[in-house]
Parts: C-alpha cells; structure tokens; sequence
C-alpha cells in the first residue's frame, strides 16, 4: 500500500503513556490495519468513523501529558525547578481544550473533566512544596515566573535568604563581632539582588 512498515505496539498497563504509543500507532496504521482485517476476513469488530475521530481526540489531548512525562524524567540535566511551571502547563492545555470547542464527544468530554480534577488533587498547593519552590526560585530560567501565588514565592524567598545567612554565620572563618553580622547582611543583599 505504500506505507511505512510499522508493527503494532502493545500497552502495558504499569505504563500509562504505552496506551498512548499503541493509540498512535493505531492511528498511523489506520488503513493498512482496515485493510488487512477485511481481506483476512477477521472475526474482528472495525471501528466506525466517530471512534477514530475519539482515538485521534484522545492523543491529541494525551500528547502534552508525554512531553512533561519525557522532560520531567530526564536524568542527564535538573528537573526539579521545571516541576511547578510544567504542572502548572498541563493544566491550561487542559482547560484551553476543554474550553476551545474542539471537544467532539461525550467520551472526550469526561476524559478531559477526570484529568482536570485528578491535576487539581495532586497538584494542589505544588508551589508550597519547599523543594520545588526554592528549586525554582534558584533557577534562572524561572525565578518569579513560576509562582502564580504571591505567597508561596515570598515565602520560598525568605527561607533562601535564612539559609543564606544561617551558612555565612556557621563558616569557622566569619570575622568575629559586628563584622559578621555585617557580612551576613551583604549576603541577604545579595541574595535578594540576585531572586529579583
């Protein structure tokens, strides 16, 4: 038929993007697969027009989820910072397609409404989280931009300024006196300085 040579790819359900993988390979092989079930005479049921229009749908909507899933399991670089600014992605991608229209089907519908309340229920309150906050507060990338709640960025500010300052109290070879408080202070100026 003129088409790439590309086998079919099995799920496995203790991965969730391998039923993505199989839908798009389905997608891919819609004609050849259609064609050799109707020669092969298969006792196997097609499906009708509006169930590839829900397949194709569904990988639409399931793609954004992959690309995170591939950047957040990097292991060659950090993906600590990018946590919160991903999350926050995938959760307008999610709402954008819900609310564009482009929703054909009840089926799509409700996969949209499962995964827009399962990401409100992990994701909940995710820039309070101490690692992820200061990790984006340090990266540079990000800083700020990350935070879409005011609070939870002054709040990761002002641990990184005490852990600066606790780290120039604590060095053996801080001079003595005011003249460490004073050293303490540059440090704070620095680090406030460098979050803006």
């Amino acid at each position: 038929m003129g088409l790439p040579e590309l086998r079919p790819i099995q799920d496995c359900i203790t991965r969730w993007n391998s039923t993505l993988h199989m839908l798009k390979r389905v997608l891919d092989s819609r004609e050849a697969i259609i064609s050799t079930l109707a020669l092969l005479n298969a006792p196997i049921e097609l499906l009708y027009p509006h169930e590839w229009d829900i397949v194709k749908e569904a990988c639409t909507l399931l793609e954004p989820f992959e690309q995170v899933t591939v950047e957040i399991s990097g292991e060659q670089y950090v993906t600590a910072s990018k946590m919160i600014i991903l999350c926050r992605g995938l959760q307008i991608a999610t709402t954008h397609h819900q609310t564009s229209g482009a929703i054909s089907t009840e089926n799509i519908t409700e996969m949209v409404q499962v995964l827009s309340a399962s990401m409100e229920k992990r994701f909940h309150r995710m820039e309070f989280n101490n690692v992820l906050a200061e990790a984006s507060v340090l990266d540079p990338r990000f800083k700020k931009l990350a935070f879409n709640d005011s609070t939870a960025l002054d709040e990761a500010v002002q641990r990184l300024k005490t852990a600066a300052a606790n780290c120039t109290r604590n060095e053996p070879s801080a001079p003595p006196g005011n003249q460490g408080e004073a050293v303490s202070l540059e440090v704070e100026k620095h680090t406030s300085a460098v979050l803006k």
